[in-house]
């Protein structure tokens, strides 16, 4: 298996790109509503919806990344550790930018009202509130939820491990298809989203111990783009989304993580640190299109085609959580790790 040290280029670029489609998404979603009083071309807000799959890759891209960077063949699994940095990855910038969002928002006239318990459970990211605060946020409970059954499951050993999480997921997935649970942190828990994660779990161990041939990876892109494109033209909704996305999500990662053995062109390597900075885009995405939308709205620019906004917008967003990501969540995380010795 390869170390918990590689970087692979393709994964990075991927994380980058995921984040892009859901901020360009967000962005043509959020100028439509605010500057058109149409709501919005209907062809286009459907187009631009496509931008929500970004999340599948995310959630397969994260199954991925724990199998590659907990799987060194000469240090044994370490329950603490691995707990203690997912906690420091996830929360501090969450909380950071959280508080972000209630100062910001509430400076504009936009503050939240929530009870004590519905703000500790937002900041906690328990499943019922986590998106109150960010709304993408609501991603981060299936991204917690998964971490601590990964980490539970590799106190087993890796295969037995992956084995025994993707026999326990597949067994709460038949339970919430069968019982449809109400309560929030059940139906979460039993969600066929698990699958993505599975999903990524399986390419990395698949991949980590074989150099799979160069035509199958073609072939992975390949039913990737086309799963993609019918997924497109059957309707959002005609599948359960770990199916009409997640598969296709799947068959990218294996595609591209393969073809990283062979060939890796130029400009994906060039834009590989972006995907350093896709955990602040996410979250940090909502607010700054809010600002811009204010502005735009003030200095009057609103006349500008929408489609010239969203990339605007979007270029906007992308370089500032990259600044922020450098100068904030970078060094914050860093010295965490260093005082809590992960």
């Amino acid at each position: 298996m390869p170390t918990g040290k590689r970087k692979i280029h393709s994964i990075q670029f991927l994380r980058f790109v995921a984040a892009t489609l859901v901020v360009l998404f967000h962005a043509h979603l959020a100028l439509s509503k605010e500057l058109l009083s149409s709501g919005g071309d209907k062809t286009q807000l459907y187009l631009f919806g496509f931008g929500a799959v970004g999340v599948h890759i995310f959630f397969v891209i994260s199954g991925y990344i724990m199998v590659l960077t907990n799987s060194q063949a000469n240090r044994a699994f370490d329950a603490k550790r691995f707990f203690r940095k997912r906690i420091i990855r996830i929360y501090p910038i969450y909380w950071l930018l959280a508080a972000l969002y209630i100062l910001v928002n509430t400076a504009i006239g936009s503050g939240y009202e929530f009870s004590l318990y519905n703000l500790i459970s937002a900041l906690l990211l328990l499943p019922d509130n986590a998106p109150l605060i960010i709304g993408p946020a609501w991603t981060l409970s299936y991204e917690m939820y998964f971490y601590l059954m990964f980490g539970i499951a590799m106190i087993f050993g890796l295969l037995r491990g992956i084995f025994l999480l993707s026999a326990f997921f597949f067994l709460a997935m038949a339970f919430g298809v069968i019982v449809g649970p109400e309560n929030e942190s059940l139906a979460m828990a039993t969600n066929s989203l698990l699958i993505e994660f599975l999903f990524g779990v399986w390419i990395a161990y698949i991949t980590g111990r074989n150099k799979l041939p160069k035509w199958l990876g073609y072939i992975s892109v390949l039913l990737s783009i086309m799963l993609f494109s019918g997924g497109l033209l059957a309707g959002y909704e005609s599948l359960p989304s770990a199916i009409i996305w997640g598969i296709p999500s799947a068959f990218l990662i294996m595609g591209v993580v393969i073809l990283e053995h062979y060939h890796q062109p130029a400009f994906v390597e060039k834009l590989s640190p972006l995907g350093d900075s896709s955990y602040t885009l996410y979250l940090a995405h909502i607010l700054i299109i809010t600002l811009l939308v204010l502005i735009t709205k003030a200095v009057s620019i609103s006349l500008l085609p929408i489609l010239l906004l969203t990339a605007i917008f979007t270029i906007i967003a992308i370089t500032v959580s990259h600044l922020f990501h450098l100068y904030v969540e970078a060094p914050m995380t860093n010295r965490l790790n260093k005082w809590f010795g992960s």
